[in-house]
């Protein structure tokens, strides 16, 4: 299975690469994701849990996630055609083909079932997403695009001194046997830490590096300026996947490493520790800096690192903090990227993207408006918002557990985040706005049916918890 999905990337990526039209590149790009729709749905009925190639599983995460990325992948391209209608056929082949091969990377992330392999594919992302950051050709694209590709590598190595710190306890358990002794699959890594293999320390750096490392990725602190940066500079559809696929990538390589931690207590509280501090840093970061930002998508990518920074602190307090994490990863990746593509739209209609210019939207595009509240709804975490569940059970998680501490702070700063999403939306909404300037023909009302379409979706996994639903993350997180 996985080498025909190989073939069928490989295929699709070189003739979008060679196509001499422009409606030839969107017509195999939506063939490529046409068929990763259609291989995610096999995985999904047939396949799961199979092993091929040695380092690659089917298993419930990574089919989940790549379901979710190829259907907001399939979106994000198309609406790409439209937003880069005026790039030559050159740049949209460009910007095409690092579209396709980042999603050929997260696919690695996703269903890799060692973590130096997910290591390798991770810094395969950094390459496609520092094309798309440089699209633009600008000195900020120009600049975006060193700091992320930089700091994002800078950040592999020190993850991959983690990887390394495993390593000597994977061939601590295996006693000398040459076979096992350089095994790095997850599954390995959790029965050499569970049987007390190692020394604690190593694997206490280990976590601490590989978290740091992956940061740039999942969008948390520390690293998570140079995704910020970068979700500036390149073109909205391209942020939007990025803020979703490339999120939730980052959060399953993390996900997969905390979980082989846990089989040892002292270690698996150790990276509570960390974890809690991690995500209580990205949260004060995320509310300092919305109150401070003016364009609409660096609002969306501060955004970002608040959601990633309460899901590192799910996983911190354990419990239903592990169940709601992943929950709230899952509905983010819907969320945010519809919430991007709609930006994608308001920036096409007023030219730009500025919270303090724009208003009137609602008299401009009343579909497109119904998508900026709803996403607004969704993200602040008011009913019927999925968010709500996910972090009322994050911080009655906090309040009944050893973390009770960081309960006040954690609430005090979601309602900053609250504040400062309400008054940089709104006003977008319903101001007055002189409208002499607005690009009517930018509306794209199917491409908001099928958003508010996804925005229902979780506004339902609010409101009932379908037994599928939640049998589908217990198989995740158990």
């Amino acid at each position: 299975m996985l080498t025909n999905l190989l073939i069928l990337y490989s295929a699709t990526l070189l003739f979008a690469a060679l196509s001499r039209r422009r409606g030839y590149v969107q017509f195999f790009g939506q063939l490529f994701f046409a068929g990763q729709a259609a291989a995610a749905v096999w995985i999904a009925l047939s396949h799961r849990g199979a092993t091929e190639l040695t380092y690659f599983t089917f298993d419930t995460t990574g089919t989940t996630y790549y379901l979710l990325m190829a259907l907001i992948g399939w979106i994000c391209h198309w609406q790409s055609s439209r937003y880069l209608v005026q790039e030559s056929l050159r740049e949209y082949k460009l910007y095409s083909t690092a579209f396709l091969f980042l999603n050929i990377a997260l696919t690695g992330v996703y269903f890799s079932n060692n973590i130096t392999v997910t290591w390798i594919f991770l810094e395969a992302t950094t390459l496609a997403a520092a094309v798309l950051t440089y699209h633009r050709r600008t000195m900020r694209s120009l600049e975006a695009t060193w700091k992320y590709t930089f700091i994002s590598s800078v950040g592999l190595a020190v993850a991959y001194l983690g990887v390394l710190l495993l390593s000597t306890v994977t061939a601590s358990a295996a006693a000398g046997a040459a076979e096992t002794a350089n095994d790095l699959s997850y599954a390995a890594l959790a029965q050499a830490i569970a049987s007390g293999a190692g020394n604690t320390l190593y694997i206490k750096l280990a976590f601490l590096f590989i978290l740091v490392g992956y940061s740039s990725k999942v969008e948390i602190f520390p690293f998570c300026t140079v995704g910020i940066d970068a979700n500036h500079s390149a073109p909205t559809p391209a942020s939007a996947f990025i803020s979703s696929a490339l999120v939730g990538g980052g959060f399953v390589a993390v996900f997969r490493v905390w979980k082989a931690m846990q089989g040892q207590a002292e270690v698996a509280t150790w990276c509570g520790h960390v974890l809690l501090l991690i995500g209580g840093l990205s949260l004060l970061m995320a509310a300092v800096y919305l109150g401070r930002t003016k364009n609409l998508k660096r609002l969306a990518a501060y955004s970002t690192v608040e959601n990633s920074g309460l899901m590192m602190l799910g996983l911190g307090i354990g419990g239903w903090g592990v169940w709601a994490a992943v929950l709230h990863s899952l509905a983010h990746t819907l969320i945010k990227g519809a919430f991007l593509l709609q930006i994608s739209v308001v920036g096409k209609t007023y030219g730009n993207y500025k919270t303090t210019r724009n208003g009137s939207y609602f008299r401009v595009d009343a579909l497109g408006a119904a998508v900026l509240a709803g996403c607004l709804i969704a993200l602040t975490a008011l009913p019927p918002s999925v968010l709500f569940r996910t972090e009322y059970l994050i911080l009655t998680g906090m309040l009944n557990g050893s973390s009770w501490w960081m309960f006040i702070p954690a609430a005090l700063l979601l309602v900053a985040v609250i504040y400062w999403l309400c008054v940089k939306i709104l006003p977008l909404l319903s101001r007055p706005c002189a409208l002499k300037r607005i690009d009517r023909t930018a509306r794209n009302p199917l491409l908001s049916a099928i958003l508010l379409l996804l925005l229902g979706l979780t506004f339902v996994a609010g409101v009932w918890q379908a037994p599928e639903l939640a049998g589908l993350i217990d198989s995740i997180v158990y």
